[in-house]
């Protein structure tokens, strides 16, 4: 129990190796959620479902070889199987030169839809993640099917969005100004995968953030290229990103 506990906690980004001798210390977002000796977090008891969506991006984007990952950001179809994307993630990780036993990918692909649809199973092993709230994924009428729910997602702040958004800038594409809406919609590790949106979904958080005051996204579809710009500095990436956090959780910005 206590190893499962430390394995979820490194996913989610909620700790971190402190040193080689392998003592864990909070890191950055176990802090901003749950605070430390200097203050209280902005949701110390997750009572916030943007506090999971802001988990489940740190998985998608911080974690490249879990099932989570490959399933969100590399999997581009809407539906599949326990086999079909354990058979996926078997050959895309070969292919990246790393070897793993197809038993364990099954076990971790198992996990993963139960951490997202549950389980009718009673008693002890019975299963409530709190990702279920979110409803990413349902299972289908067809037997073993399951199916991403994509789309707007009435719960997901837009404040999350373009959170995800300028790390996205930052990160994927060098800190670059502008993306286009492809980019942002279908690049592994981007908000339309990891969020699973639509274009009018996101379209529409970049415009509702574009309208606040000091907004800094805009969106342009100037000669038929849909196209997200950030108007602040390049080196200003990081802490824009991190203000979205703030002022959605009511705290003061940086400066």
């Amino acid at each position: 129990m206590v190893e499962s506990i430390k394995y979820w906690c490194l996913q989610t980004g909620l700790i971190e190796d402190a040193d080689k001798s392998g003592a864990m210390r909070i890191a950055e977002l176990g802090q901003f959620l749950f605070g430390d000796e200097e203050g209280q977090g902005v949701d110390p008891f997750l009572e916030d479902n943007a506090s999971l969506w802001l988990l489940h991006h740190h998985i998608c984007t911080a974690a490249p070889l879990s099932s989570w990952s490959m399933a969100f950001n590399h999997w581009n179809k809407p539906e599949f199987t326990k086999d079909e994307l354990a058979s996926f993630i078997v050959r895309k990780l070969s292919d990246e030169g790393a070897s793993i036993s197809e038993n364990t990918v099954k076990r971790d692909v198992d996990c993963f839809v139960r951490a997202h649809t549950g389980t009718s199973n009673g008693g002890e092993e019975s299963f409530d993640s709190p990702f279920l709230a979110l409803r990413l994924l349902q299972a289908t009428t067809s037997s073993g099917l399951y199916r991403f729910n994509i789309g707007r997602k009435h719960d997901l702040p837009d404040a999350i969005v373009g959170f995800a958004i300028l790390m996205f800038m930052l990160e994927e594409t060098g800190g670059d100004l502008d993306d286009s809406l492809d980019r942002l919609l279908f690049d592994p590790r981007s908000p339309g995968q990891v969020f699973k949106l639509d274009k009018g979904t996101l379209v529409d958080a970049v415009l509702s953030l574009g309208e606040r005051k000091n907004g800094q996204l805009s969106y342009s579809d100037t000669a038929g290229l849909d196209t997200v710009r950030y108007a602040g500095d390049r080196t200003k990436l990081l802490r824009d990103a991190r203000n979205y956090l703030l002022k959605y959780y009511g705290r003061e910005p940086m400066l």
